[in-house]
Formats: C-alpha cells, structure tokens, sequence
C-alpha cells in the first residue's frame, strides 16, 4: 500500500527534485536549444510537473525521476524546434494573411520586390511584443483557434482577439507606411 503524502511534503519533494537538478537540465537542454530558451523550458517542464504532482511523486526515487525530467527537456526541446521549423517554412504565408495585395491592389510586384517585402514582414513580426508575436503566429502560421490560442496562455479569448487586432494593425499600418 502506497503511503499518503501531505501536500507539505509534495512541496518538499519537488522542491528538492528542482534544485538538484536544475543545472543539469539546463546544461542538457542548451545542448539543443539557444541559452536563454532552454531556462524558459526547463521551467516550463517543471510547471507541469507542479500541475501533475502526484504522477511525478509516484515515481520511485533515484534514478527514475531523473530519467523522467531529462526526457521531459528533452521533449520540450524537441516541440520548441520543431516549432521553429514551421514558422520558418509559413512565411511566405504572412503576405497572403495580412493581405498585402488588398493594401495595394494596383500594384504589381516582381519577384525581388516580393522578396523584399516578405522580409519586412518577417522584420515586423519579429518586433511585436513577446506574447502579440507568439499569439500571431500561432494563430496565422499555425492555425490554431482563438479558443485553443486563449487556454495555452490562460487568458480570455477576447484578450487573443485583441492580440491579434493589435498585430494586424501594427504590420499594416508599418506596410503601409513604407510605400509613402
């Protein structure tokens, strides 16, 4: 029979699992990712451990706890790369999102003139606020729902929406700027 744990001593526990092994999983994870991602993801890590505490404390001590938190860096690192890669193959799906073309329907680009403006766009993207780019892409890269969008940062999804207005009008607004 299994020995109850009062939430006490679940805190001490993990207390305990994050301060011995935080410098390792954090060395490990920069083996993957850049240095001031892979803090971002070993804590990312432990709130989830935090969220599921009984799982983790069910494991036996020693070794096997360790395993399970180097797998789990290991997995979010995996996830922050892969990630990597589909925002990088969608940019070209900026321009149709933010529907250039309608900003300027006259206009009839060439090629290097095309290649130009995507990499504005790309510029633009990468200088809105943290959350406003990552709730962008998200939604226009990624496709992902406001709903879903709205959970995975536990906010409203009216705030996603906002967000998403606010990223909106700041590209078009800089876009726009440009041919002036």
């Amino acid at each position: 029979m299994r020995k109850l744990i009062t939430p006490a001593e679940q805190m001490y526990l993990l207390e305990t699992a994050y301060k011995e092994n935080l410098p390792g999983l954090l060395a490990f994870a920069r083996r993957f990712v850049p240095e001031d991602v892979a803090g971002d993801l070993v804590q990312d890590v432990f709130v989830r451990i935090w969220q599921g505490a009984r799982t983790f404390l069910d494991i036996p001590d020693g070794s096997s706890r360790k395993t399970y938190l180097y797998r789990a860096v290991r997995n979010v690192c995996r996830d922050w790369l892969k990630h990597q890669v589909a925002i990088a193959n969608h940019a070209n799906e900026a321009l149709y999102l933010l529907k250039i073309d309608e900003t300027d329907h006259n206009a009839t680009l060439t090629a290097e003139e095309f290649e130009q403006r995507m990499s504005r766009v790309e510029r633009l993207i990468d200088q809105l606020p943290e959350r406003c780019r990552e709730i962008f892409i998200m939604h226009y890269r990624q496709r992902r729902p406001n709903a879903e969008i709205a959970e995975y940062f536990a906010i409203s999804k009216r705030t996603v929406e906002a967000q998403l207005y606010k990223a909106l009008q700041t590209l078009r607004s800089s876009l726009s700027g440009e041919k002036e």
